[in-house]
């Protein structure tokens, strides 16, 4: 993994192609709180494999000032976005604090519960967690119901 984002020599957004099973990605929330915002922030994402809910719209966070990122593996780049939380996954094997994508984040692979196949990793600090899912591993559907 590449340890520095900062060092990057690639587009580091998505181009349209990449993103365009994912719309909220090019949605933005209005200033004011209204009912399209709310349908927006109530959206699932699934599994792309067996379409298992995996986490929602409202979850998405801003790490190190974005919620999309964009890092070299090997010959490819991994574009994934970041989610406070994503109930749709399970951790597996152990918690790894070398090679981090996120400086000072320890990782933790996250599979499908459903279908277990990758959809990203769980960072962890001292102070706060994230998981960051592959954009190509998602698809998005409606809003959930409460």
């Amino acid at each position: 993994m590449d340890c520095n984002p900062r060092e990057r020599n690639f587009s580091e957004h998505p181009t349209d192609e990449e993103i365009d099973h994912l719309p909220y990605l090019k949605e933005s929330a209005s200033l004011f709180e209204d009912e399209d915002d709310d349908k927006l922030r109530r959206r699932l994402l699934l599994c792309a494999s067996c379409e298992h809910p995996v986490t929602a719209v409202s979850e998405k966070v801003n790490v190190l000032g974005r919620h999309d990122h964009a890092f070299r593996y090997y010959d490819t780049i991994v574009r994934l976005g970041c989610f406070r939380e994503a109930d749709g996954c399970i951790g597996v094997q152990g918690i790894s604090h070398g090679y981090s994508w996120f400086r000072g984040y320890a990782w933790q692979i996250q599979l499908c519960r459903n279908c277990y196949t990758q959809l990203g990793w769980k960072y962890m600090s001292e102070e706060e967690s994230f998981y960051g899912l592959v954009f190509k591993t998602l698809r998005e559907a409606g809003p959930r119901e409460d």
